[in-house]
């Protein structure tokens, strides 16, 4: 087994970070989010939600990760970009949209749970 980079570890941490703080705000303001939807009709806020930086960094960088957790972190990013989609624009209403944004939640909080323990391998770079 191959004793991780110091940049790999770097980069695992940022992303780490940055995957646990997108998903608390997805599951933990889902009451508040979904409270402007309906009642401002405004969709302003998901930009703030749905921040990332993910899509910022390298493949080349992503190269330092484990096959496993490239997966696990596109699996992860995948559901968050389909359900920022939805959430930009939808033309549900207000109690569909409810009901779907709970079903991406749970979907998105199976996907964070794999990638953290994926994470928390000791194997986790090439």
């Amino acid at each position: 087994m191959n004793k991780p980079s110091e940049e790999a570890i770097r980069l695992l941490v940022i992303l780490k970070n940055d995957a646990k703080r997108l998903y608390e705000r997805i599951r933990f303001r889902e009451v508040e989010y979904l409270q402007i939807l309906s009642l401002k009709r405004t969709r302003e806020h998901f930009k703030d939600i749905f921040s990332s930086l993910y899509f910022s960094i390298s493949v080349d960088n992503l190269k330092l990760l484990s096959p496993e957790v490239i997966v696990a972190l596109d699996n992860f990013y995948t559901k968050v970009e389909n359900m920022r989609w939805y959430c930009n624009h939808t033309e549900d209403m207000p109690a569909m949209i409810e009901d779907k944004v709970a079903l991406y939640i749970r979907d998105v909080t199976s996907l964070y749970d794999t990638l953290v323990t994926f994470s928390k391998c000791r194997n986790w770079n090439g």
